[in-house]
């Protein structure tokens, strides 16, 4: 860093904020260079000494002159104890404050972007006055939200388009953090843990399960009963739809899981709770789960939401989602899905006239709605 430029060192005695250094030189091109920071950042690729050494001697002391790019490498200690260059994060000011990060592949898993984070934008409220902090990630990328998350920013939404990147606009989620937040994270997020049963397990999903959602999804039988899904279903619907439910777990909202063979690891199905984040019925969630053609009469499901209710019901104290009811919906002549419920020792508590849509196209029709409800002292 040039020496005209004075950089404060922010510390929270596991992680230092410092001045970027020639020194840091090649760990710099080495983080760069990683295929994760090239897919979700904007670096140069191919990225070079050169490219690090401007970086550091040219563009950042520039941002520190003008006051508009606030910069840092931060260190913390690896597995040894011994501290080392672990990354990057810069306070950008202007019309529209934002934060960015990097971290280097060895440092990943540490929680020491999170504090470093934490540090940045407590330096840019207290000592810059910048009255917001924005966060802006490209769609999908979970590890960059959890950081936000959990150092208190609110997810604001998904914005088509707005993320430049090597010449392309890609899909942006966004957040913001102020400065009366108190840095703690603002929803639960809810991760989907690996739940075995006897012949199935419940797991996250994969990238070997996208095909065999493309083919569940694209089934007749699952398109009459859930008529809103996208026809045709391609690959990107079921990335989506994955990508979709991690978010909402993320948030709070949802829980879900892949119902996999326990042998094979095959996907054989989907199950999830929904509402969890509904705060007129705190306690309450809803079920949903669909089944795979070559799955279907053979008891997955049955087997699944069993184990996904026993999660449910367990307390949060224990690992469990706390729920005290779970509700049920299936259209009423969904005769395999109202079994199903049954079979759980669900109770049918009305049946609500016209209550969605089935079928597709010219056949759309609405249907009554069986509605059923468990509650944990049931079991």
């Amino acid at each position: 860093m040039s020496p005209d430029v004075d950089v404060p060192v922010l510390s929270d005695g596991v992680v230092t904020l410092r001045a970027r250094s020639l020194d840091d030189v090649d760990e710099v091109t080495r983080m760069c260079r990683d295929r994760e920071s090239q897919r979700w950042t904007t670096v140069p690729v191919p990225y070079g000494l050169g490219d690090a050494e401007q970086f550091i001697a040219e563009i950042t002391p520039a941002g520190w002159r003008a006051q508009t790019n606030f910069g840092w490498a931060f260190d913390a200690p690896d597995d040894t104890g011994a501290t080392r260059f672990a990354g990057h994060i810069d306070i950008r000011a202007g019309a529209r404050p934002d934060v960015g990060f990097m971290l280097h592949p060895w440092a990943r898993g540490r929680g020491v972007m999170t504090r470093a984070v934490r540090l940045a934008t407590r330096w840019a409220f207290d000592t810059a006055g910048i009255p917001v902090v924005h966060w802006e990630a490209h769609v999908g990328n979970l590890d960059s939200w959890r950081v936000a998350w959990a150092c208190g920013f609110t997810f604001a939404g998904e914005v088509p388009a707005y993320s430049p990147q090597r010449g392309e606009l890609r899909d942006a989620w966004l957040a913001t953090l102020r400065p009366t937040d108190d840095g703690r994270p603002r929803t639960t997020w809810w991760d989907t843990p690996v739940l075995e049963g006897e012949r199935v397990r419940l797991r996250p999903h994969t990238d070997a399960d996208l095909p065999h959602i493309v083919e569940a999804c694209s089934d007749p039988r699952t398109r009459h009963w859930l008529p809103t899904m996208p026809h045709p279903y391609t690959i990107d619907d079921a990335r989506g739809f994955v990508r979709n439910h991690r978010l909402d777990g993320s948030l709070g909202k949802g829980l879900t899981w892949a119902v996999a063979d326990r042998d094979s690891d095959r996907l054989l199905g989907d199950i999830g709770f929904f509402r969890l984040d509904d705060e007129t019925c705190p306690g309450n969630s809803e079920v949903g789960y669909w089944t795979h053609p070559d799955a279907r009469g053979r008891g997955v499901i049955g087997e699944a939401a069993e184990l996904a209710l026993r999660h449910a019901f367990t307390p949060t104290a224990d690992g469990g989602l706390g729920r005290h009811r779970v509700q049920l919906g299936a259209s009423w002549n969904n005769t395999a899905s109202r079994h199903v419920a049954e079979r759980l020792g669900f109770t049918r508590v009305g049946r609500f006239r016209l209550d969605g849509a089935i079928g597709v196209d010219d056949d759309q029709v609405h249907e009554d709605g069986a509605w059923y409800d468990l509650l944990a002292t049931d079991r």
